[in-house]
Parts: structure tokens; sequence; C-alpha cells
């Protein structure tokens, strides 16, 4: 659900408004549970570094050349027999 900006705008002044009302001890004890409820979430998330996806999306792009030069070297002596078949007028 995506707010207009008017309704962020509403919002953020409520809590502003609330978080004169309230003691501040109240507002860092909740913030502290955000900030712990978020930062579980997101290890909950199973995420990774942009270095380490970068990382291995060079692995994986290296070992797809080497997977399609493989591929191209085994190709290559199959059609060659079947070249020589062809040409010798035997059948594969």
């Amino acid at each position: 659900m995506v707010l207009p900006l008017n309704k962020i705008a509403l919002a953020v002044q409520a809590a502003k408004a609330v978080k004169r009302v309230l003691p501040d001890s109240f507002y860092e004890e909740m913030k502290k549970y955000v900030d712990t409820t978020v930062q579980s979430a997101i290890e909950k998330m199973n995420l990774v570094t942009q270095d380490k996806f970068e990382e291995q999306n060079k692995l994986l792009i290296q070992l797809r050349e080497k997977i399609e030069a493989l591929e191209e070297s085994a190709a290559n002596p199959q059609q060659q027999t079947k070249n020589e078949l062809h040409a010798s007028g035997d059948k594969p």
C-alpha cells in the first residue's frame, strides 16, 4: 500500500504530535523495539552484500564460459566424425 504524499505528511505530523505527548523514555524504548524488530526481519531475509553478489555473479559468468567451451569442444569431434562418415558414404 502506497500512501499519497499528503497522507504521508499527515502521518509524520501525527507521529510528531504523539512523540511530544509521550515521555522520552517511552519513545526511546519504542525506537529500540522497532530497531530490533526490523533488524531481526532483515536477518531472516538471508540477504547478501552487493560485493558478495558481484563476486558470485562473476564466478557464474566464468562457469558459463567454461561450460560453453566444453560443449563446443565436445560437439566438434562429434561433427568431425559425422562429416568423415558422410564423406566416406557410411551412415552414422
